[in-house]
């Protein structure tokens, strides 16, 4: 055999060692959060111990679990590569491995001025179908009343099923390989936006139809639909809004009231190695805490990704066929275990603190 070819071979079974490593390392990674979790075992899977370690982590963990940057760029090798891969060969799964849709998310508007004369209440919840299929549904209503010549008094409800725009974004996906995270983000809180509008529009048709109000009125509610959906497109446009351009108040906000869906874990590592983090301007000490902590919490958001990615990772050696000698897998799987390696040297060295303090 050419010597050239010897030791490529050798050089690809190397690599591919990487994978057999980052199972060895999985089962560690598991054994020890058996050891530290013990109230969370269940014969059904690993899940609790998963969630476990994340709440550990999300509290007191972070303060001994320190993940340098080294650690935090072998991640950044996984965020990179992973998404490289995941998009090429597996779109229908970008969305839900590098995006969160927020089951958390709720908006009310309130707009009621003393003389009670023009009133407006507009309120949106994303709820979630546990059924034998998820739905994930945004429910709103628009509550209106006052006098314009004469009384009006309404309650438009509606509804918008955003599932098939989420699970048809891996055709945008397969459709647009280099588009960047922000835009597929834009993107797809547009559509979003496009089909809630839909929405509203149709339930205002209907109120119309069902009102006897005077034309005057009807004009006046008509002149509320339009400011009801402008409000409605300014919260997704904050959703998508970059955090260095936002204003003092719109970080003061609670990210639940406008964050339909967000990134994972982009910003931190596009903050930490591209770009300035901070806006290059003159900030208040307010604002310098504001982004100290929001960058805290990126880094912070960005070991969550990490741990979620890295158990589908498992998954899909265990329930999918994937060729170790594919080089930009074993680019995955390296960096994965690297860091895994460091998570479980991590959680030893906790173990062996609580061990010789009992």
């Amino acid at each position: 055999m050419p010597q050239e070819k010897i030791y490529k071979n050798w050089k690809a079974v190397t690599e591919a060692d990487f994978v057999s490593l980052f199972i060895k390392t999985w089962f560690a990674y598991i054994s020890t959060l058996r050891t530290m979790f013990p109230e969370a075992a269940n014969r059904r899977g690993d899940g609790k111990y998963l969630n476990a370690y994340k709440d550990y982590y999300r509290t007191s963990g972070s303060k001994k679990l320190i993940v340098d940057d080294q650690i935090m760029a072998s991640m950044e090798q996984v965020y990179r590569e992973g998404r490289k891969v995941i998009m090429e060969q597996y779109p229908e799964y970008y969305l839900w491995d590098f995006y969160h849709v927020n089951e958390d998310f709720e908006y009310t508007f309130k707009d009621i001025p003393p003389d009670k004369s023009d009133c407006l209440i507009i309120g949106l919840k994303l709820n979630r179908n546990r059924g034998t299929k998820w739905q994930f549904i945004i429910s709103g209503f628009a509550r209106f009343f006052g006098k314009y010549y004469d009384e009006y008094n309404g309650n438009v409800q509606f509804q918008c099923n955003i599932s098939e725009i989420l699970e048809s974004s891996s055709a945008h996906v397969r459709d647009n390989p280099n588009e960047s995270e922000q835009d597929y983000l834009s993107w797809l809180l547009r559509e979003v936006n496009v089909s809630l509008t839909h929405s509203i529009v149709e339930a205002f048709k209907m109120h119309y139809e069902s009102a006897s109000y005077g034309k005057r009125v009807l004009n006046k509610i008509g002149d509320l639909e339009k400011r009801i959906i402008s409000i409605i497109w300014q919260i997704f446009a904050l959703n998508a809004k970059d955090e260095t351009f936002k204003t003092v108040e719109e970080m003061g906000r609670s990210r639940n009231t406008y964050e339909l869906i967000h990134q994972r874990p982009l910003n931190y590592f596009q903050y930490h190695f591209d770009v300035d983090w901070l806006p290059q301007c003159e900030l208040t000490a307010s604002e310098e805490e504001w982004f100290h902590k929001l960058y805290e919490s990126l880094r912070q958001n960005s070991v969550f990704w990490f741990l979620d990615f890295v158990y589908r990772l498992r998954n899909a050696l265990f329930h999918e066929i994937i060729d170790p000698l594919d080089e930009e897998w074993q680019v995955i799987f390296k960096n994965a275990y690297l860091v895994l390696k460091e998570i479980v040297d991590l959680n030893i060295a906790t173990i062996d603190i609580t061990d010789r303090t009992v």
